[in-house]
């Protein structure tokens, strides 16, 4: 969603407009950076799978909220929210992949597909929202990354069972 809101501050903020999409982007990294540790105390405390469901829960409030509205508190409402959700799926990602692959010596395989494939759906995505963009506008942009993060949440909500072990191995 980022290269679609720099777009937009780009067409309404011609002053001062990379000192504020620096701002958008240093956001996100700060929430996730200070939630990581957080996330991962609750993660094991109350499983994986409670903790992911809000994380991606939060993708389609996001993008909603954009659709809405573009000024530059609602922008930064949106990152902040990119940083819960940044730092419940990054944690858990590994977390989820090592429950999944604890013992069998293939969790550098598990992990570096995961990292594939995540970054084949941010490209691609990246590059349908921008057709998206420049034939329907932002707005539809938007409400079309809602749509589809409301899709993945129910396909995690779905099909993902928890995968916190009951003991941990040393």
């Amino acid at each position: 969603m980022l290269p679609l809101i720099g777009k937009h501050l780009a067409g309404t903020s011609k002053a001062g407009g990379p000192i504020w999409m620096s701002g958008l982007i240093i956001v996100p990294q700060i929430i996730a950076a200070m939630l990581a540790p957080w996330v991962g105390y609750h993660s094991a405390k109350k499983g994986r799978r409670p903790l992911l469901l809000v994380g991606f829960a939060l993708e389609p409030i996001r993008a909603i909220l954009l659709a809405l509205n573009g000024s530059y508190a609602w922008l930064v409402v949106a990152q902040i929210l990119n940083g819960v959700s940044g730092a419940v799926i990054g944690v858990l990602t590994v977390l989820v992949v090592t429950d999944l692959t604890t013992g069998t010596g293939r969790f550098n395989l598990a992990r570096g597909a995961v990292g594939a494939v995540s970054g084949i759906a941010a490209s691609t995505s990246t590059m349908i929202t921008g057709y998206l963009f420049q034939g329907m506008g932002l707005r539809v942009s938007f409400l079309a990354i809602a749509a589809i993060a409301c899709i993945a949440t129910a396909a995690l909500w779905l099909f993902l069972s928890e995968t916190k072990p009951e003991h941990y191995l040393d």
